[in-house]
């Protein structure tokens, strides 16, 4: 029913782009769009560590994904300026913001960067599976400084509530910790055990390397040897210690050097 007249959305969900004052809105299908998401962000995650210098997931590039099927996500590729009163976008609008009117791209550009009225159980869902993998990496990592022992996991989860900490649900949880941690303090003493380690990874493997070391410690000294190589020390919650030295032998094939200088 277009026009006047507003749309039954028949179990599908609104995602919507806001760009250059001009709102674009298509109905997805709320499973199917929840899986893409997960996809897209697993291979930015991927880049990210590999050291891409394009973490940035294009249009283009989503298009022509295997796993990700556009046409199954979208109840059609018709592009609405106000969806739900029926009104669609017109061709002058979305050449002006998308230099296109081709639904598919415009589509691939809302699943990547728009706004998605996820469903309430996908949103409660994955904010209690989030919930859990945080307070576990907590209740792992980090101490009460007044008696240097771990916080049980109830604890933790108690303060969380009493804080009202609001969990991200399109970002990881090793990414929203610190995050956590800083909203926590106010209600229970806690910080992070840390340990301090000393890296070397060959020239080889450097620039890869560094991003993984980037993403899981703290660099607090540096150094680039006449060979290449780049040597270290860097501060990380104890628990991921194991995490990194494996991630790093995984991509030295077992040639990055560590010794742990601090406990």
């Amino acid at each position: 029913m277009i026009g006047r007249a507003r749309i039954d959305l028949g179990g599908f969900i609104v995602g919507r782009i806001a760009k250059e004052g001009r709102t674009f809105e298509m109905l997805l299908a709320p499973d199917k769009a929840w899986e893409a998401k997960k996809i897209i962000r697993e291979e930015i995650n991927k880049r990210l560590k590999e050291g891409s210098n394009k973490s940035r997931v294009s249009a283009e590039e989503l298009l022509k994904n295997p796993k990700i099927s556009i046409e199954l996500i979208f109840e059609s590729f018709t592009v609405f300026e106000d969806l739900k009163r029926g009104k669609k976008a017109t061709d002058g609008d979305m050449e002006a913001v998308f230099n296109t009117t081709d639904g598919r791209l415009i589509a691939s550009n809302i699943l990547l960067e728009g706004e998605i009225q996820w469903t309430r159980t996908q949103r409660d869902d994955e904010r209690d599976k989030k919930l859990k993998q945080i307070i576990t990496i907590i209740s792992k990592n980090a101490i009460n400084p007044q008696n240097k022992k771990p916080h049980p996991y109830q604890r933790i989860e108690k303060a969380i509530e009493e804080a009202k900490v609001k969990v991200d649900l399109m970002r990881s949880a090793e990414e929203q910790v610190e995050d956590v941690l800083k909203q926590i303090r106010a209600i229970i003493p806690i910080r992070m055990e840390q340990v301090e380690i000393a890296i070397k990874i060959p020239s080889v493997f450097t620039a890869k390397g560094y991003n993984v070391v980037a993403q899981l410690a703290q660099i607090k000294k540096e150094e680039w040897q006449s060979d290449g190589s780049w040597v270290s020390v860097v501060s990380l919650p104890a628990g991921l210690q194991m995490e990194l030295i494996d991630k790093l032998n995984k991509l030295t094939h077992g040639r990055v050097q560590t010794k742990l200088i601090k406990s």
